[in-house]
């Protein structure tokens, strides 16, 4: 899998209150960390404003009018290599994703999300049905008897 804006997103904690962990992508060797839910979507919201891709169609609304900071564009970033192995190998604990944002329209995301360790591949149409399933698999995984496959409304079931 190859796309300039590849984000593999590891999770090393899950449960009631959510899930945390850490996100690869190709111009950077550190993981950025997440906290929680909210915190995985603003840090990948910010990194594809940084990158400017893929471009938001829509720009944010705040209550409180907010200067964007001057930020420089890795992408574009003299020397900046985009290089696929600092996201390829890369695990969570609990799950692996790896996500591809193709658009990001209506003010929110539209692309596909791969379960690295069940090797299966979902589109999704927004952030929340993105969130959707990735909490779908996090709860297939804690069950170790299920069998997995895909349903035809776009989840993971457990058989």
């Amino acid at each position: 899998m190859y796309a300039p804006n590849l984000i593999s997103v590891g999770i090393d904690r899950y449960g009631k209150s959510g899930y945390s962990g850490r996100i690869w992508h190709q111009y950077g060797d550190e993981p950025v960390r997440f906290t929680d839910m909210t915190d995985m979507l603003r840090q990948m919201e910010m990194l594809y404003d940084t990158w400017n891709f893929p471009q938001s169609s829509t720009d944010s609304r705040s209550f409180v009018e907010k200067k964007k900071p001057v930020i420089q564009n890795p992408i574009r970033k003299a020397g900046a290599q985009m290089d696929v192995q600092r996201v390829q190998g890369r695990r969570g604990d609990k799950g692996t994703f790896l996500v591809c944002v193709r658009y990001r329209q209506n003010s929110t995301w539209q692309g596909h999300v791969v379960w690295a360790e069940k090797n299966q591949q979902q589109s999704f149409r927004s952030a929340l049905e993105l969130l959707k399933l990735i909490d779908s698999a996090l709860d297939i995984k804690e069950d170790e008897n299920t069998q997995v496959c895909e349903n035809e409304e776009g989840g993971w079931d457990k058989q």
